[in-house]
């Protein structure tokens, strides 16, 4: 019995230890089952919060999408709003610097245009600084023709320069290829930002401007572009933060010079865009040297002119008619003051036909009446906008097979993407405002000299002179442009005399001679406005053929150039 006792005695304790054994384990996976519960309550917890805040970060993502759009609307309208009246004020006082005034008069108009220049190099550049942010700002690739970019920035700036008493050099190195590919607009606008800092910083001194090649391979050339002056220099502590937006130089903030410190910070964005370097070598009051390098691709230096005949070689056969084309003009603009100023313009460039309207409708209506050989269309008008206007009259083309009428956007919003839109509408070009007589005239003629009736050349008589061969290096068609270029601006200037003054016998005459040199060397527009200013005197009317006058020399330089590179080719 013992014995049976002590077994069941052990047997006890061993289910006893086995019980006891159960109950841990039991609270053990109790206790594990809750902290996983609470784990599962947490991660449940973070997975809302996650939710709730991507839901945020969309809200405020979406919220500074927004922001950007409207800041961006709020700028193009703000663009708009200056630029218009700006149009108005630099447009009228470049027609009044035409006419005839006292000295006083000349000063006072001259204030007024430095003036709202000053203020449209302002906005211009918070335009590009808003689109250089926004990632916007895109490059044109195209020609460079370095020696002429330089050339036109001297003509340009020269007298700033020489007006603060200071002198303008510029060392180009002659191993720089005559063609490079880039985008010649931007490097224009460096470097007429960076001399315009040197003069202004500089007086009774010299600004130079350095043009170096650097490296050159088979397709691309290294070039560094410096502007070095003699003025008040920068300390090095100010060089450190000279490139950044609104930073301006202890002495650069005073009002003695003025700006906003936009300008370099600018450059260095437009620098780094093309994917060169920007920088500044200077000692406090012993001058300054901007200095930027770009690397640029060489271009064949014929294409641009080949091209160019074969374009002109599209026109071929045409027949050379006597009468002058008649150009007609819808002006659309709601503005009435630049419905006024362009309207003086194109009455300044002979144009004299144009009729003048204050809407998208209107201008439908307008186009549905009468054939226009261009439309000047604003980009923002009440009832329809310019962008409505250009669909509907593309669509009235379309369905009734008309022939395109060029369509030119005049906005003062110059923002890239309102200019796509302006070329989805169905726009064939982009005016920016304000603009000038000049630019006006160029974008006429360029789409002018699209169509027939004002091609610049009869490229089947100029083939004829060119198929001619000397027995010297020069070609005849080179010679007799040449003698052409001697003779020619001479003889209109006399022509303008006899138009104004009335002699109509002489006027014929040195028409009727002008007309006959420019068809023999088959320019073919400019023909045609010395044939309706002979015929005009003829009549005894000189005074109708004075709007043409103004005319004559762009027609005379769009042929040369012309004829120059044919001539070339």
């Amino acid at each position: 019995m013992s014995n049976e006792n002590g077994e069941i005695q052990r047997l006890r304790r061993t289910i006893e230890q086995l019980s006891d054994q159960m109950i841990r384990s039991k609270e053990q996976e109790e206790r594990i089952l809750a902290e996983f519960s609470d784990m599962n309550n947490e991660l449940v917890t973070l997975q809302r919060l996650l939710a709730k805040n991507n839901n945020s970060l969309e809200a405020a993502r979406q919220q500074a999408v927004d922001a950007g759009e409207s800041k961006n609307a709020f700028i193009a309208g703000i663009s708009h709003d200056f630029r218009t009246p700006l149009n108005g004020i630099l447009g009228m006082a470049e027609m009044l610097r035409l006419s005839p005034l006292s000295e006083e008069q000349e000063n006072s108009v001259s204030v007024i245009q430095d003036a709202a220049k000053l203020l449209l190099k302002l906005i211009q550049d918070l335009l590009d600084l808003s689109k250089l942010e926004a990632g916007q700002m895109r490059l044109e690739m195209g020609e460079v023709d370095l020696q002429e970019t330089i050339n036109y920035i001297v003509r340009l700036l020269e007298p700033q320069v020489r007006k603060n008493g200071n002198q303008l050099s510029v060392d180009c190195d002659p191993s720089i290829s005559n063609l490079l590919e880039g985008d010649s607009t931007r490097i224009t606008q460096i470097l007429i930002n960076l001399i315009q800092n040197a003069n202004k910083f500089t007086s009774e001194g010299t600004v130079r401007i350095r043009v170096t090649l650097m490296k050159d391979d088979e397709i691309t050339q290294m070039i560094r572009f410096e502007v070095e002056d003699t003025g008040i220099g920068i300390s090095e502590e100010d060089q450190n933060q000279l490139f950044q937006p609104y930073m301006q130089t202890e002495r650069g903030r005073s009002s003695e010079y003025g700006g906003t410190g936009l300008g370099l910070s600018i450059c260095r964005s437009l620098v780094t865009l093309m994917e060169g370097h920007i920088g500044v070598d200077s000692q406090e009051g012993e001058g300054s040297t901007f200095w930027f390098e770009l690397t640029l691709g060489k271009k064949d230096g014929n294409q641009s002119a080949n091209q160019s005949v074969a374009s002109a070689q599209e026109h071929q056969g045409q027949d050379m008619d006597d009468e002058a084309p008649s150009v007609s003009v819808l002006l659309a603009d709601d503005n009435v003051i630049n419905r006024q100023l362009v309207m003086l313009q194109l009455k300044k460039l002979g144009i004299t036909q144009v009729d003048a309207v204050v809407n998208g409708e209107e201008a439908i209506a307008a186009f549905l009446s009468k054939k226009y050989s261009l439309i000047l269309m604003d980009y923002m008008m009440p009832l329809m906008d310019g962008l409505e206007a250009t669909r509907k009259i593309r669509s009235i083309e379309m369905d009734e097979m008309r022939h395109t009428t060029p369509i030119i956007a005049m906005t003062g919003n110059v923002m890239q993407g309102e200019k796509d839109k302006c070329m989805e509408a169905g726009m064939n070009d982009f005016i920016g405002k304000p603009f000038t007589l000049e630019i006006l005239s160029k974008m006429i003629q360029k789409w002018q000299q699209s169509s027939d009736a004002t091609e610049v050349l009869n490229m089947s008589i100029v083939h004829e002179i060119a198929e001619l061969n000397t027995d010297g290096d020069r070609t005849l068609l080179g010679m007799l442009l040449d003698m052409y270029r001697t003779e020619t601006p001479g003889k209109i200037e006399v022509l303008r005399r006899n138009i104004v003054s009335g002699d109509h016998v002489a006027a014929t005459e040195v028409a009727h001679d002008l007309k006959s040199g420019s068809l023999s060397l088959g320019i073919r527009y400019l023909s045609t406005l010395f044939a309706q200013i002979e015929q005009f005197a003829k009549e005894g009317q000189s005074r109708k053929a004075e709007p043409l006058l103004d005319a004559l020399l762009p027609a005379y330089q769009a042929a040369c150039a012309s004829l120059q590179r044919v001539s070339k080719d």
